[in-house]
């Protein structure tokens, strides 16, 4: 990797240290609000409520404000960590990491002034101090800055193809596209998958309960919609990246761009998970069944997550660019698999279709 290339993704590995760090300022501000928040809801309720019941209430708000956040703080940790053993793949999902995590951290910090309803009290976090205000904007500012750099194409140069065990990828398109491009479309298969587990637990719990209400009163409308959806963008993902399987650069732009939406229903599905997991730590004493409901849909949301952001990865791999893009290729050609060129008479080594193969 030469000094240039490396410029790059030291500025991408420096602008997410300074978001992890911005974030656990605005997580630290977070804990405090909602522990003061805890002290009014004691002093209204303690004398009708058991202490063990309290705490629950305190790890519930904790929990609810605080755990999107703090597992974007560890896939960013996680990410670098991959980039740092020099794996392409975790370049890639810190990109798309970055960009929904600006999303998360507006979240937070609308986490930090939001009115908690609980036991008819309405217990107002404390508005956020100027450490929180720098922190979301050193945490913004530095996941924007991440995600340029590390996406840039000095950066991706900087995990280009080399070694013995990438030679002969250039011809790669003969015989089928690279391991890194087919796992693309298992994986997004698989993070729409997990992220629909959740939320069929859900519905089927509904069912079974009889609790047609549930699915036709406008929350549960607005549920269903959303497991729609995060089955067609994961099914229109899927099949872009098997488009660009067969040897067509868009159908990997199309991928792309149908897994930015189910990113971030899967994002949102994290926040449904978190409510619905607090709410079931809080109705404990209730023999509710909504901990284990919401506990499953957050595992299987996040190993979603995980799996689509393998996904972006296996798009962005130098082996499936050199085969997507090779040297020559006249750029009108976009919809046109290289793949299915005319076979080259024997006589005749100039390549048929008017670009060279490297």
């Amino acid at each position: 990797m030469s000094p240039t290339s490396r410029t790059p993704v030291a500025l991408g590995l420096t602008a997410v240290g300074l978001a992890v760090l911005g974030l656990a300022v605005l997580l630290y501000g977070t804990y405090i609000g909602v522990r003061d928040a805890h002290v009014q809801v004691v002093q209204d309720l303690g004398r009708s409520l058991p202490p063990d019941v309290l705490e629950d209430i305190l790890t519930a708000d904790t929990l609810g404000a605080m755990l999107p956040a703090t597992l974007l703080v560890a896939g960013l940790l996680v990410g670098a960590g991959l980039v740092l053993a020099g794996r392409d793949a975790g370049r890639a999902a810190l990109v798309w990491l970055c960009g929904v995590g600006s999303v998360v951290t507006l979240v937070q910090y609308a986490d930090c002034v939001r009115l908690l309803d609980r036991w008819d009290v309405d217990a107002l976090i404390n508005p956020p101090t100027w450490a929180d205000v720098l922190g979301v904007l050193v945490a913004m500012i530095a996941l924007a800055g991440a995600a340029v750099s590390l996406g840039g194409p000095a950066a991706r140069r900087a995990f280009a193809a080399t070694g013995a065990e990438r030679a002969g990828i250039g011809q790669a398109g003969w015989t089928g596209p690279p391991a890194p491009l087919r796992a693309a479309v298992s994986r997004f298969a698989v993070g729409g998958g997990l992220s629909l587990a959740g939320h069929v637990f859900i519905v089927g719990d509904d069912l079974v309960d009889g609790d047609l209400a549930d699915l036709t009163s406008a929350f549960g409308l607005i549920s269903l919609a959303g497991t729609a959806a995060i089955a067609v963008t994961a099914a229109s993902a899927c099949f872009a990246a098997w488009v660009a399987g067969r040897g067509r650069p868009d159908g990997a732009d199309t991928a792309r761009i149908a897994g930015v939406p189910l990113l971030l229903l899967q994002v949102l599905s994290l926040y449904w998970a978190t409510h619905i997991t607090a709410n079931g730590l809080r109705m404990d004493f209730l023999d509710s069944d909504l901990e284990l409901i919401g506990t499953l849909m957050l595992v299987t949301v996040v190993a979603g997550i995980a799996a689509t952001l393998g996904g972006f990865a296996g798009l962005a791999d130098p082996r499936s660019e050199r085969f997507l893009r090779p040297a020559g290729r006249p750029l009108h050609q976009g919809w046109q698999s290289w793949t299915a060129a005319d076979p080259r008479p024997a006589d005749d080594p100039a390549p048929a279709d008017g670009y060279t193969v490297p």
